[in-house]
């Protein structure tokens, strides 16, 4: 909600270019935290076979949610970089 303010705010290209490039880091740390998250799934650490089952399977989807949403902003970062190209050439 408050990404859509900024994004819907945002008028010049300096701010365009800023909201891109905030949009673009998020969507890098949610990747990276996603790749943690698998990794840390795939490691053991001992204990019941049924308990870290389901430990994995719950990190596995959160990797994936949090891999779905960096792609919109990844997706909406790139709108906004093509928007401003438009704007510069104007």
């Amino acid at each position: 909600l408050l990404e859509t303010a900024v994004i819907e705010q945002a008028s010049t290209p300096a701010q365009k270019s800023a909201v891109s490039e905030y949009l673009a880091s998020v969507a890098k740390e949610k990747l990276e935290l996603a790749q943690a998250l698998r990794e840390r799934a795939n490691t053991t650490h001992g204990g019941k076979v049924i308990s870290q089952n389901n430990e994995k399977k719950e990190l596995l989807r959160r990797a994936e949610i949090l891999e779905k949403e960096a792609e919109k902003y990844k997706k909406v970062s790139m709108g906004q970089a093509l928007e401003l190209k438009q704007v510069a050439s104007n």
